[in-house]
């Protein structure tokens, strides 16, 4: 019997920390989500520095969990939300007419990343 709670408890474990690592995921995502937008809003009025400031902003967010990241991602993912990062902030620096084009591809990455997380029938099986 003591095994058998043994491994109800390990698993309530595994569900919990599960659960709060999707948190932790959707609450990282959501702040860097949010600073592109103000990037986003900066630029399109023409504020190439504010929206350098707010994409900054977005990158120390990310790099924050930077460790937890590594951890817990695939390099590859991390490694493409990385280079949009780059893209988009080389894009704004050279007031390129494309960033939106740059943005749209470090919102894809991110919102990747998020739902590769989560758990679906496409992902169990």
């Amino acid at each position: 019997m003591k095994r058998e709670a043994a491994a109800a408890a390990l698993l309530l474990l595994l569900i919990a920390l599960t659960l709060r690592h999707l948190q932790t995921t959707d609450r990282l995502i959501g702040a860097v989500e949010r600073s592109l937008l103000r990037t986003e809003q900066a630029a399109g009025a023409g504020d190439y520095d504010t929206a350098l400031e707010a994409l900054e902003e977005g990158l120390r967010l990310w790099n924050g969990h930077r460790s937890y990241a590594q951890a817990l991602f695939r390099h590859p993912d991390l490694d493409a939300l990385q280079d949009a990062f780059s893209g988009l902030e080389l894009a704004l620096r050279q007031r390129d007419p494309s960033w939106p084009a740059a943005l749209r591809l470090l919102r894809y990455h991110l919102e990747m990343l998020g739902q590769m997380e989560h758990p679906s029938i496409r992902s169990i099986f």
